[in-house]
């Protein structure tokens, strides 16, 4: 899926949402790393 394309035909709240999630899921995946580093450490 071509996400250029698609953000063209999503609406700008859309667009705000996903980045929400995207930062979320990012902050999710760097909490993990950072528990198994403090683990591994």
């Amino acid at each position: 899926m071509n996400l250029k394309e698609t953000e063209k035909d999503l609406n700008p709240e859309i667009i705000k949402e996903l980045g929400k999630s995207k930062l979320k899921v990012l902050t999710n995946e760097n909490d993990f790393l950072v528990k198994n580093l403090k683990k591994a450490g």
